[in-house]
């Protein structure tokens, strides 16, 4: 049995003693053009999750069909848009012009109250990506995940291992293709 990846939602306690809310950490992400991501028909909408709690309004169905991203960093202590600055600073130089999708997959909820399925495009993590990463981590940050798994949310799916079957398999044509970044998003804690 595959063990299970460590994360910072296995310890809430320690950070609601730091007054550390984990949901509204800085993230910077990179955007890519979701042209050749293939749409999901809407015979699937059924299967599709959504978060019923607002602190967790990016767990919302389908995601793909909105800006792509690629998340190069989430943990930062403040909002990426209040210190772009910084940021700039540390990836100047630095330049990533595309990204290329490895596989399907999918995270499991790591909430007890969130049943769903994350589905993902897993990234290839080539060095130039990894250093924009690395650069980021000299940022104040929280590694939420100690392991960077660089993907593109899909969609999000009710816990139901047909409907994650079904849903990976629509989205297996995207392995091999190279999709354009377009440019660095701050994202930011609110809806």
């Amino acid at each position: 049995m595959e063990k299970k990846q460590l994360n910072a939602r296995m310890y809430p306690k320690v950070y609601k003693d730091l007054g550390i809310d984990l949901s509204k950490l800085g993230c910077v992400m990179l955007d890519v053009n979701g042209e050749g991501i293939p749409k999901l028909p809407a015979k699937y909408e059924d299967d599709l999750y959504f978060s019923m709690n607002p602190d967790l309004f990016w767990i919302a169905g389908l995601v793909a069909d909105k800006t792509p991203h690629v998340t190069l960093l989430y943990g930062l202590m403040q909002e990426a848009g209040e210190i772009k600055d910084k940021i700039f600073e540390v990836l100047d130089d630095w330049e990533l012009r595309s990204v290329r999708v490895k596989g399907i997959a999918f995270f499991d909820s790591n909430m007890a109250d969130e049943e769903y399925y994350c589905i993902i495009a897993e990234i290839d993590i080539t060095p130039d990506l990894m250093e924009g990463h690395q650069r980021l981590q000299l940022l104040p940050h929280i590694d939420t995940f100690p392991e960077y798994k660089a993907h593109i949310t899909l969609c999000y799916v009710r816990k139901d291992e047909e409907v994650k079957n079904r849903i990976i398999a629509f989205y297996r044509s995207l392995i091999g293709k190279r999709l354009p970044v377009e440019g660095l998003n701050f994202g930011g804690n609110k809806p």
